[in-house]
């Protein structure tokens, strides 16, 4: 019964603290759960321990103390392994290029590419400034979601600069074996800004290609550069 009074106690200590840090954000199940598991673990552990140092009464306090230890560590474990995971913040690009009409998508012998759409893309540079900067890494994520009834495969995804600016290196693209019917992937591509770029604008443009690099659904947006 005393180990029972340690572990709640100590996983009502937990919960008060967490409440003004708002580090506890996780599912309240997992958590009470990996409190218990920890309690029990602890508690057995600590009284082995306690038990070869000083006897019964040495394994008595070792007890409480791994009750005490294994609480916390056990409901920290659930909060961490069921905290959602923030977006990562980034510029959102809005979509300016509109998909292609319903007309073109019912067609009979078009590709399953045609039926993929370029979603939520988003801007990431290191200093969150929004310009690409010289000697500064950035990134481009996005979206490709299959919107058609047919798998889709062999797909690549391309970044590139299309004003010709000098010393912007974008990542090489990665052929995506395939996307499945109402599904999609999120894709990265690393931009790096060379030393002395020349301050202006730069436009970035990204499609969704075939293995034969015939595009298809398609997006461009401009950033402004600083050297």
């Amino acid at each position: 019964m005393k180990k029972y009074f340690l572990g709640a106690l100590a996983f009502i200590l937990l919960f008060s603290s967490c409440g003004t840090s708002r580090t506890t954000s996780g599912d309240p199940g997992a958590i009470f759960a990996g409190a218990a598991i920890g309690g029990n673990v602890g508690n057995a552990i600590g009284g082995l321990i306690g038990e070869s140092n000083g006897g019964w009464r040495g394994g008595y306090r070792g007890s409480a103390i791994g009750t005490i230890i294994g609480t916390i560590a056990g409901a920290a474990i659930g909060n961490a392994v069921t905290t959602p995971k923030q977006e990562e913040y980034g510029y959102q690009i809005e979509r300016t290029q509109p998909t292609p009409p319903q007309t073109e998508r019912q067609q009979p012998f078009r590709s399953a590419i045609n039926d993929l759409r370029i979603r939520n893309i988003r801007f990431i540079d290191d200093n969150r400034d929004h310009t690409i900067s010289s000697g500064e890494n950035s990134k481009v994520i996005f979206e490709i979601m299959n919107e058609g009834d047919k798998t889709a495969f062999n797909v690549v995804p391309v970044v590139i600069e299309t004003t010709g600016m000098k010393r912007i290196y974008i990542s090489p693209s990665v052929m995506i074996e395939q996307i499945a019917p109402h599904e999609g992937v999120k894709y990265t591509a690393n931009i790096s800004a060379g030393d002395r770029i020349k301050t202006g604008e730069v436009t970035i443009r990204i499609a969704v290609a075939d293995g034969l690099g015939q595009d298809y659904d398609w997006q461009e947006f401009s950033l402004p550069t600083q050297r």
